[in-house]
């Protein structure tokens, strides 16, 4: 009755509250004030659209959303907005705002073709924008406190209803506790009654339970018994394992008691220890093992001394360290010391006599050349940075040598590897004792080695005196196996004579000594100087220049003309290498040439070269030859013959009208790939002729191993023939061995008429040089094609006969 009744009232409350919330206008506070600030803005654009346009359509547009405002103002002033507008002071003051624009735009409705009309329409509306957002806002708010007042009310209601609930919930329980208080009264009764009967089940199942349990305890009796049988036998073959690991350890080992007395010992002990047999048992002490190891000679009595004494210095104070002791006879014994719980300790014991003069040999061959035994450039390095720190915390000076053997290349490649290698000790052994006041040398790669010389205030007259020394004792021959071999040193020195000089730094400053020794005839040393590396820095910067060259189109081909004094007429043109520098002008070839040859960049103008002089020399006369030089870098590629075959292809040249030139350098390259090369060329119509003739090795094997067409006599020779009989002997000589080797005879250099007609007299058959004038572009070569007479000599004066198209 008490839950019918709390539901009617609830239920007619709810009803209530329902028909209050059907009058939704309450909620709609924020729409209606957001849709006259949305009226405002359409009246403004529309007065804007009037502004522009002065139509009717759009005067009637403005006429319509004023009427809307002014309804707009109407319904905000009624109902619920109504009595919102009123309870603020705020809202009702911007609706009163509101509906005085509204009321000032009528009278102007009828004056809007006036000039200012529409103006002053959309300034008074204008003003309104943040007024209408404000009333947006606060209207928003309202309707938010409204909804949550009726949410508060339906809440209250809800909370009696569950109270109400509750408390039939409750009454509910109350008596579902009574009823089951009477039947656990019943239910007692009940268990008694069953409790007897099982009290007399239980008894007898109890006693067949104490018999299976009897017979399950003598079965897990006999298991055990079966287990500890297995455990017997598995700790007897732990046992064994364990004995033969022992006895089969390459270690030493014993374990000791706190009172320092063997509980276990392994025989690796006794052998390492030359102990006899039954030495080390149980129960013998640590020191008299040790003393006996001593005097049996397995090691020195003062080694197992301090193995003893370092045993005893580790149990006291129950620590674990490993350490190696030597003998008198430097043999190594590596000791490891373990501390047990009981204070006790174990040790093994290893010779590592062995394996320490193995390691000592590994880091002395880290640190030596394993050719002269000196140290390696690592070592040298870490050598020199050691030195310059102590130099730098005021120590001695010192200096650095570095040095290059002359001509080593050539031992090697004329009488092999093995005679290089033979020198090189040589060499190794001639400096070292030449070390008179002590020093460092290193060989630190190649032919390359390097002093470091250390001493007081004459130092520096001690090092020149020792680069004389070495140069003069490097200059004498060398006896390799029966040859005799002459080499030369070339000195580079620089002294730590700045505080914080590195290593690096110190090594570039004699590497640029060196450079200028080699640079001023080599056999000598130089000192460096600041100057010099601001040379070593001009040659960088010119080497740098010239890996652009290429690209930049600063490299040019010039023609010097060689002519036939046989038959007085221009046979062709050698193309010689230019490069015109956009800074320095032309640089000569002797500034840039061997320089490109360094850095490899010869093997890309050398095909370049040849491909300019192929395209170029295409337009030539067709009798006119054109000579391209080859070197060896570009001789020893790969792909040498396909350049030239593709060269000829794209410019259409003749392969009959290309020579290429060689120097003896390519001819000291294996002989028998040089060979097939050149008959390869030959094959293809390419003529070979070989350069600069007479200086160098010049050996006479070349013109009979070689197949060669010609013979360029060096300009050496034929510069001093007017003055020298031994210089015209010489190219006497020469031309006749080339002409009866079927070979044509070309003397380089010259430069007179005089010499013109000596080098017709020996022989020749082709000569070039200033004679005829400097080599120049192909485009200044038109006076060598037009009709002009060619010089020729009658009774040793230049005069003028036969013509050449």
């Amino acid at each position: 009755m008490l839950l019918a009744l709390s539901a009617a009232h609830v239920s007619g409350l709810v009803q209530e509250r329902q028909e209050a919330l059907r009058n939704t206008s309450r909620y709609n506070l924020g729409w209606t004030a957001a849709q006259a600030g949305h009226e405002v803005s359409r009246l403004q654009a529309a007065l804007g659209a009037l502004i522009l346009r002065h139509g009717d359509a759009e005067r009637e547009e403005v006429e319509t959303w004023l009427d809307l405002l002014a309804s707009r103002v109407a319904v905000l002033r009624a109902g619920e907005v109504g009595a919102f507008v009123r309870a603020d002071p705020e809202v009702s003051e911007i609706v009163a705002s509101l509906a005085s624009a509204v009321e000032a735009a009528r009278p102007l409705l009828a004056s809007l073709d006036q000039a200012g009309a529409v103006s002053q329409l959309m300034r008074s509306f204008e003003a309104l924008n943040s007024r209408m957002a404000r009333l947006a806002s606060l209207a928003h708010a309202r309707g938010a406190d409204l909804a949550q007042e009726d949410y508060e009310e339906l809440a209250a209601l809800h909370w009696q209803f569950s109270r109400l609930l509750m408390g039939l919930i409750a009454t509910s329980l109350l008596l579902a506790a009574l009823a089951a208080w009477h039947n656990r009264l019943l239910a007692k009764a009940n268990a008694d009654v069953s409790s007897l009967v099982e009290s007399l089940r239980k008894t007898g199942e109890s006693l067949s339970h104490a018999n299976l349990q009897v017979r399950e305890a003598m079965a897990a009796l006999s298991k055990q018994n079966a287990t500890l049988r297995a455990r017997d036998a598995e700790l007897r073959r732990q046992n064994q394992l364990f004995h033969a690991a022992l006895s089969n350890m390459p270690q030493g080992l014993a374990m000791f008691d706190a009172e320092h007395r063997v509980i276990v010992c392994n025989s690796r002990l006794e052998e390492m220890f030359h102990l006899p047999r039954g030495t080390a048992t149980p129960g013998v002490h640590a020191a008299d093992i040790l003393r006996r190891a001593g005097t049996a000679g397995g090691f020195g009595a003062r080694a197992t001394e301090a193995v003893w004494a370092e045993h005893r210095m580790l149990a006291a104070g129950a620590k674990a360290a490993t350490f190696v002791r030597e003998d008198d006879q430097g043999r190594s014994l590596w000791v490891s010391h373990r501390p047990l719980a009981d204070g006790g300790w174990v040790a093994t014991y290893e010779d590592v006599t062995e394996s320490r003069r193995a390691e000592a040999r590994i880091r002395h061959l880290a640190n030596h050349d394993a050719l002269t035994d000196l140290p390696n450039r690592r070592h040298f390095g870490e050598l020199l940075q050691q030195a310059l720190r102590d130099h730098g915390d005021g120590g001695t000076a010192m200096a650095l040598l570095l040095m290059d053997l002359d001509n080593f290349k050539n031992v090697n490649d004329t009488l092999g590897h093995q005679a290089g290698d033979l020198l090189l000790r040589s060499a190794a052994a001639r400096i070292k004792a030449h070390l008179h006041d002590g020093g460092i040398v290193a060989r630190l790669g190649g032919d390359e080695f390097a002093i470091l010389a250390v001493g007081g205030a004459a130092v520096t007259e001690r090092v020149e005196a020792l680069a004389k020394r070495i140069t003069e004792a490097l200059a004498m021959p060398f006896s390799l196996g029966g040859y005799k071999a002459s080499v030369a040193a070339s000195i580079g020195i620089a002294w730590a004579n700045g505080a914080g000089l590195s290593a690096e730094a110190m090594m570039k400053h004699a590497d640029v000594a060196l450079y200028r020794a080699k640079a001023e005839g080599r056999g000598t040393y130089r000192i460096f100087e600041q100057s010099m590396a601001a040379e070593l820095q001009t040659k960088m910067e010119l080497e740098a220049d010239l890996r652009h060259a290429l690209d930049r189109h600063e490299l040019e081909v010039h023609y010097q003309p060689v002519y036939s004094i046989v038959e007085n007429r221009l046979a062709g043109f050698e193309a010689l290498l230019r490069w015109r520098h956009p800074v320095r002008g032309l640089v000569q070839p002797a500034d840039f040439i061997p320089l490109a040859e360094e850095t490899g960049l010869i093997l890309q103008f050398g095909e370049w070269v040849l491909r300019q002089a192929c395209r170029e020399a295409a337009n030539f006369p067709q009798d006119v030859k054109v000579a391209v030089n080859v070197s060896a870098v570009q001789f020893a590629s790969n792909d040498l013959l396909q350049v030239i075959g593709s060269a000829l292809r794209e410019s259409g040249l003749a392969p009959r009208r290309l020579e290429l030139e060689v120097t003896e350098s390519v001819l000291l390259q294996d002989n028998d790939a040089v060979v097939a090369a050149f008959d390869r060329l030959r094959a293809l119509g390419v003529g070979i002729s070989l350069d600069d003739f007479g200086t160098k090795y010049s050996s006479l094997s070349y013109l009979r191993n070689f197949p060669l067409d010609k013979i360029k006599i060096d300009q050496s020779f034929v510069r001093d023939m007017v003055t020298r009989e031994d210089c015209r002997a010489i190219v006497r000589s020469i031309a006749r061995l080339a002409t009866s080797l079927g070979m044509v005879a070309t003397a380089e250099g010259v430069e007179s008429a005089a010499q013109l007609e000596l080098v017709r007299e020996a022989g020749c058959a082709e000569a070039q040089g200033y004679f005829w004038g400097a080599a120049a572009p192909a485009t200044a070569l038109d006076r060598f094609f037009v009709r002009q007479p060619a010089p020729a000599l009658i009774g040793g004066v230049a005069v003028v006969s036969g013509r050449h198209a």
